[in-house]
């Protein structure tokens, strides 16, 4: 397995954890929560396109894809509409 492909199954494998762990902090009727809706949306969207790009062979598109997944992820959990339980390993908190 060459450089890039271990890459693109450790991030495949980082963002599947990061995802397991999030979930959303604001209230069902804030506009906050319509907002990590619309976050994990973009990190679905990214992350098949991930294992698209990966089932196909392009592994270029698939790294992209994936740190834009990691991205949203990091995003969301720095601005505090994703519950991360403290976790600075998988996400970039500002604390």
């Amino acid at each position: 397995m060459d450089e890039l492909e271990e890459k693109v199954q450790r991030y495949l494998e980082l963002n599947s954890k990061a995802v397991g762990k999030i979930r959303i902090a604001p209230d069902e009727d804030s506009y906050l929560h319509g907002m990590a809706l619309d976050f994990l949306k973009m990190i679905e969207s990214y992350s098949s396109d991930a294992s698209y790009f990966a089932s196909k062979g392009d592994l270029i598109n698939a790294f992209a894809a994936l740190n834009y997944v990691h991205g949203w992820i990091d995003a969301g959990a720095r601005i505090g509409i994703f519950k991360v339980d403290h976790d600075h390993e998988l996400f970039t908190l500002f604390k």
